[in-house]
């Protein structure tokens, strides 16, 4: 497919929208980052994954549901940075590090690994999957190409 410098920029500025919607615990907007068939993968963290199957709800319905539950919280910030864009089949894969800021000060980092469409509304993430990083020296880097 070969991703334009436009298709990168757009990727990488889906992925830090994401966080500024968090933060702003806007998640009625999460469809301006996901497609619909989202899938995510937050087993690492301890979530379950989305429920699929139910006829009258999409998997982002279930994802803005589930981060409506969980809330705000303590968080006071996300962070994500270090993206890593490449093509991959009719789409584009991204890596990303993030970084959960807590009201008292405690910080959490974590990988993404998403799957991007190019949809009729601009790149979405359709798969995202989240890994703590708990251990240094250890994780999997983005695949580069040859």
């Amino acid at each position: 497919m070969g991703l334009t410098a436009d298709d990168r920029l757009d990727i990488h500025e889906v992925i830090a929208l994401h966080g500024h919607l968090v933060d702003a615990g806007a998640y009625e907007r999460f469809g301006e980052v996901f497609t619909a068939d989202l899938e995510v993968d937050a087993g690492d963290l301890g979530r379950a994954p989305l429920p699929a199957g139910d006829p009258d709800r999409s998997r982002l319905d279930a994802y803005i549901d589930a981060a409506r539950r969980i809330g705000p919280g303590g968080t006071v910030a996300l962070h994500v940075t270090n993206i890593v864009v490449r093509d991959h089949g009719d789409g584009a894969r991204a890596w990303s590090k993030g970084l959960l800021v807590d009201g008292d000060g405690a910080v959490a980092s974590f990988t993404y690994d998403d799957r991007l469409a190019r949809t009729g509304h601009g790149w979405r993430i359709r798969h995202r999957t989240v890994t703590a990083r708990r251990e240094p020296g250890r994780g999997t880097p983005p695949v580069l190409p040859d």
